[in-house]
């Protein structure tokens, strides 16, 4: 390969992540206001651990990939942990913000999370329809562990 062609690929390969870099800063600005808001609330209704505010909150896609017994089983064991209390600063993840080019807007975010039996890792992917955000995906782990 000759040396201006590399030259050129390593400007273009370079120029896109730069590119990406300022995108996701946006996305990340943009949703500050109204995913993080979300999330909070989301975590709030969600922690009563029954069935229907849960799925109340899930995407669609959420609902299907899920069946009554693996719900049944994942909320066992979020009741151990608890009422949801507050939220410590959320990160917003450039990799599915990126991802989100090529599909359906997805925004990533994790963080540590105050329930009643103390820290939890929190994981949770949320899809914007209608002005809405619903969870596309979640998951919960004792901050300790």
């Amino acid at each position: 390969m000759q040396v201006q062609t590399l030259r050129i690929i390593i400007a273009l390969l370079l120029t896109m992540v730069i590119m990406l870099y300022f995108y996701t800063n946006r996305e990340r600005d943009h949703y500050k206001s109204s995913a993080e808001p979300a999330v909070a609330q989301i975590l709030v209704e969600m922690s009563d651990w029954e069935k229907e505010p849960l799925l109340r909150h899930f995407a669609p896609e959420a609902k299907q990939a899920i069946t009554h017994e693996q719900l049944d089983h994942l909320l066992s064991i979020y009741r151990s942990f608890g009422r949801f209390r507050s939220i410590e600063e959320l990160e917003f993840s450039r990799t599915v913000s990126a991802f989100s080019l090529f599909g359906e807007k997805r925004i990533n975010y994790s963080g540590v999370a105050n329930f009643d039996a103390g820290p939890v890792n929190v994981n949770i992917t949320l899809i914007e329809r209608n002005s809405f955000f619903f969870v596309y995906n979640f998951s919960l782990t004792r901050a300790d562990e």
